[in-house]
């Protein structure tokens, strides 16, 4: 409760103390549509009920012999509500214990995620802190032979991530074409559009746990060469580009998609378990994919939408013909309506102010 008191405050000081200057910036960055294809809701007050899965998936991947680990967190699902007016939004999430109760099965995950994911008129932007620790392998009939039910998984609550990315992409067609419809709902697509985009990407990724991340083998001693490490990184960093498009059907019915990817320069490194292995480096090729999909209704008034966001990072190793993957994405289903306000907040207008 101390915790929606704190945002509450937070929320009410930004709308008392927001900079005029700094809202005109703002407002020259949210920009002009073709109301003929986007009709902007800025001026409502958008108000939503919510729930959401995130994620962050660890892969190790050996291509000589076809085979790879993937661990997941225990991955709750959050209910909450929020709201956004003008260019600020707030939304309050709650992790329901009676719905997340299967540690059992998935293990106890602890994590912090930090997401924001800005959409302004030619931009879109995409910042991410992530820490998980406690994660649980998914495919333990491909490393055990005796693995004996589907009904529990190997937990690992030592392995724990942490990861920071940056995503930014130009939207060319930005009049016509919008991604704050479905993924921010304060606009309404009516016609279908599309548009090319253009931008770039840095990652970076720490991944570590108590003994080897990778599990005993029966014997097999081939992936990633016999090596065992506790520990890897990767950072690298370079362009992407791809294409978003909206389908609009009869108005109000929406399908959305878009896929933007790159290949990226950086490092990567393995930090072995054993004391006679030797920790392996070196400069690395990445290739990264961030994909958005939404499907629903829209008006002006109402929206009802389910939608997903994945950022997928597959990055070369230092042992040769390996990779280590790293994957976080989003679920989330909104519904929302939008409140006509008698007059406007301060947040748009300035201080003192009022249109």
């Amino acid at each position: 409760m101390a915790q929606i008191f704190r945002f509450i405050i937070i929320f009410v000081i930004l709308l008392q103390f927001s900079d005029a200057r700094a809202q005109g910036i703002f407002k020259k960055l949210a920009g002009d549509t073709d109301t003929s294809y986007v009709e902007s809701y800025l001026d409502y007050l958008t108000s939503r009920l919510y729930a959401s899965i995130k994620s962050a998936g660890l892969t190790l991947g050996d291509e000589k012999n076809n085979k790879q680990i993937v661990y997941h967190p225990n991955e709750p699902l959050i209910v909450g509500f929020g709201a956004n007016y003008g260019v600020l939004g707030l939304n309050i999430g709650f992790n329901l214990p009676f719905i997340n109760n299967d540690d059992h099965k998935y293990g106890e995950t602890d994590y912090l995620d930090l997401q924001t994911h800005i959409y302004l008129r030619p931009l879109t932007l995409d910042l991410y802190f992530q820490y998980y620790k406690g994660y649980h392998q998914t495919d333990p009939n491909d490393w055990y032979t005796d693995w004996p039910t589907i009904d529990t998984l190997p937990i690992r609550p030592d392995i724990q991530s942490i990861s920071i990315g940056f995503n930014g992409q130009y939207i060319f067609n930005h009049r016509k074409f919008s991604l704050r419809a479905p993924f921010l709902q304060n606009e309404w697509q009516k016609k279908s559009a599309g548009s090319f985009l253009v931008g770039a990407n840095i990652f970076f990724a720490d991944i570590k746990g108590d003994t080897s991340l990778i599990p005993p083998t029966d014997g097999d001693t081939a992936f990633f060469d016999g090596l065992h490490f506790s520990q890897y990184r990767i950072i690298n960093g370079g362009p992407i580009a791809g294409y978003a498009h909206t389908f609009v059907v009869k108005k109000h019915f929406f399908l959305t998609m878009m896929l933007v990817g790159g290949l990226s320069g950086g490092g990567s490194w393995v930090y072995t378990s054993e004391e006679d292995e030797g920790d392996r480096s070196g400069f690395t090729v990445a290739g990264n994919l961030t994909g958005r999909v939404a499907i629903g209704y829209n008006s002006e008034r109402v929206f009802v939408g389910v939608s997903y966001l994945g950022i997928l990072i597959r990055n070369q190793s230092p042992v040769p013909q390996t990779w280590l993957g790293y994957n976080t994405g989003m679920f989330r289903f909104n519904v929302v309506y939008r409140f006509r306000l008698k007059k406007d907040l301060r947040i748009l207008s300035g201080p003192g102010k009022e249109k």
